[in-house]
């Protein structure tokens, strides 16, 4: 019974809906506080409108955390999972291959070089990019400008809501 009562929102609604729960509910991370409605909408968008198993970037960061939350819920692969699981999945690899993955996905976001954000893309393959709250707090700066100022040259904005913006890799 305990479990009913550990809820992040008493007013949402019980569902064996996994995602029923976002609308309802804020999180804090990194000392800003994410309205997870804005990645619901987001999430729910390319659930209905991303066909196939493109690639996507997004957020990384510890387990138990926000991140990877497109993945999470869309089912499509992702530039890297969650670092543990990674690495526990594949022990007989070096764990730099994943690390570095990491590492490379806060550049990609960090970075205001039009060239190394392209090299970026092409060596993932890259088809998706999401750019949310969480995005924000963990790569603020000026790399985060390029999403604006490329749109129509590198990538298409292809969703918007007040706080999540996709890209379409050209």
């Amino acid at each position: 019974m305990g479990k009913v009562r550990d809820r992040w929102a008493e007013t949402a609604p019980h569902s064996l809906d996994s995602m029923a729960y976002m609308p309802y509910t804020q999180l804090g991370d990194q000392g800003v506080t994410l309205d997870l409605r804005y990645d619901y909408e987001a999430i729910r968008w390319m659930q209905q409108n991303v066909q196939g198993s493109p690639v996507i970037v997004e957020a990384n960061c510890v387990e138990y955390h926000w991140c990877t939350r497109f993945t999470i819920y869309t089912g499509l692969p992702g530039v890297i999972g969650w670092n543990w699981h990674q690495r526990q999945q594949r022990a007989v690899t070096p764990s730099e291959w994943i690390t570095d993955r990491v590492v490379q996905i806060g550049q990609f976001y960090l970075t205001s070089d039009p060239g190394e954000t392209r090299a970026f893309l092409d060596r993932y393959d890259v088809e998706y990019i999401i750019v949310g709250e969480l995005e924000r707090a963990y790569y603020p700066g000026v790399g985060l400008d390029k999403f604006a100022a490329l749109d129509g040259i590198l990538w298409d904005k292809v969703y918007d809501n007040t706080e999540t913006q996709i890209y379409k890799v050209k």
